[in-house]
């Protein structure tokens, strides 16, 4: 039985290990916190899964939260200008693509005590540089995801693909409950559960998403993007969620008052449901070469880490691992040698993550001519508005067309044609 050992307890390290499991790999996950630390930790993201992502962990058998857990029925989006003025509404429906968004607390922690139950070897440790050369000469094949951690140290970055030298945005999140947030049809002008948008010119973005957390059940998440140094970069000064959650009003209410009562009697799920921050998005090359001459592979948001404004991260670590864990398989016994983890890498990166990467780069920079092309469209014609939000579930799709203003027109007049008749 061929040994694989994962670095990085979350999405993809977690993900990829049932997956392996499954395929009957031996399996040693090592991460740096028990699952009750986990459980009672400040929250790492407000990831949002799509209908795709959402499908291979049924397929795993680890979708517990399906009945409980909102369904994201569709997106409204407003662009407004930086007086808070909504200059352009786009509204769109995932249909069969609707996915979900759950406390990534919630939903490792439980992970992680199945994963030892179903036949996984949990190691709760931090792992050293000595640690990772003794992890990598008695494994087949060692893969990291550590996410944010010094660790990738050992992967450089690919400077021809990561397109950013300073976060582009300054990061704010928060869990929140309240009378004006939550069932189905929490936004009057929104006839579903919406994914809620808000864009706003030079200043930055915000957005509200049915979210699903241990410590009260259904609530929604609330991410704000600022851009560095503009009107709505506020939050890195709060000591705590309830400043955080002060900030939230004040900016909602600058940048979109006609959203401000819905922070009505709003309140943190918890004292940890909060983070503030930022980071730089970065491609890395996949093969790290240890000091010792062992070898390991990034994998995850080790290997491609974006920024959260398309919603992409836990799903391109999901697309990422269905992948993997095909490409291992079909290896057999043979070595997992650099040259295979390139070709890895290199083949998901053009089948797929090149598109990841480009979409969400494209929103955080001005709608170019061919998206404003389709989302002038899609304001008034529902189907083009239905198709452009679908694309999410998986951004291949947005191309070529998000590049090409004939291309753009085409892909409308399809929708639209196709509509009428």
């Amino acid at each position: 039985m061929r040994k694989i050992s994962l670095i990085g307890g979350g999405q993809a390290g977690l993900l990829l290990g049932f997956a392996l499991l499954d395929k009957g790999y031996a399996v040693t996950l090592y991460t740096d916190r028990s699952p009750e630390q986990v459980l009672n930790s400040r929250i790492p993201s407000t990831a949002f899964l799509f209908n795709s992502s959402l499908q291979f962990e049924r397929e795993l058998g680890l979708n517990f939260w399906e009945d409980v857990v909102p369904y994201g029925e569709g997106m409204h989006v407003d662009f407004r200008g930086p007086d808070g003025r909504i200059g352009l509404t786009v509204q769109g429906r995932l249909g069969e693509l609707k996915g979900q968004a759950l406390d990534q607390r919630t939903k490792f922690s439980r992970w992680m005590r199945e994963f030892s139950q179903r036949g996984g070897k949990l190691v709760i440790q931090s792992v050293s540089v000595a640690d990772l050369e003794r992890i990598a000469a008695d494994s087949d094949l060692t893969m990291v995801a550590a996410g944010k951690g010094p660790i990738n140290a050992f992967f450089e970055r690919d400077e021809v693909r990561s397109a950013h030298s300073t976060p582009p945005r300054h990061l704010a999140a928060l869990l929140l409950t309240g009378p004006q947030l939550m069932g189905d049809r929490p936004w009057a002008r929104v006839p579903f559960r919406p994914l809620r948008f808000n864009f706003v010119a030079g200043v930055g973005e915000f957005f509200s998403l049915p979210f699903y957390t241990h410590t009260r059940g259904e609530c929604r998440s609330f991410l704000f993007e600022a851009i560095p140094g503009g009107p709505m970069d506020r939050f890195q000064a709060a000591r705590d969620g309830h400043e955080l959650l002060e900030i939230a009003r004040a900016v909602v209410a600058d940048f979109a008052p006609d959203d401000l009562h819905h922070l009505d009697g709003a309140e943190l799920t918890d004292e940890d449901a909060w983070l503030k921050g930022s980071f730089l998005p970065t491609v890395r090359k996949p093969v790290g070469r240890l000091p010792g001459g062992g070898l390991v592979m990034a994998i995850g948001d080790t290997a491609v880490l974006n920024d959260p404004i398309a919603g992409q991260g836990a799903n391109n670590a999901v697309r990422m691992v269905r992948y993997l864990a095909e490409r291992i398989q079909a290896q057999g016994q043979r070595a997992f040698d650099a040259d295979w983890m390139q070709d890895v890498f290199e083949t998901f990166w053009n089948e797929s993550a090149v598109f990841t990467t480009g979409f969400t780069n494209a929103l955080l920079l001005p709608p170019g001519e061919p998206v404003m092309e389709v989302l002038g469209a899609a304001s008034v014609h529902p189907p083009v508005a239905d198709a452009f939000m679908r694309c999410f579930d998986n951004p291949r799709n947005y191309f070529p067309w998000i590049t090409d203003v004939s291309l753009a027109r085409a892909f409308v007049a399809e929708r639209t044609v196709r509509d009428a008749a």
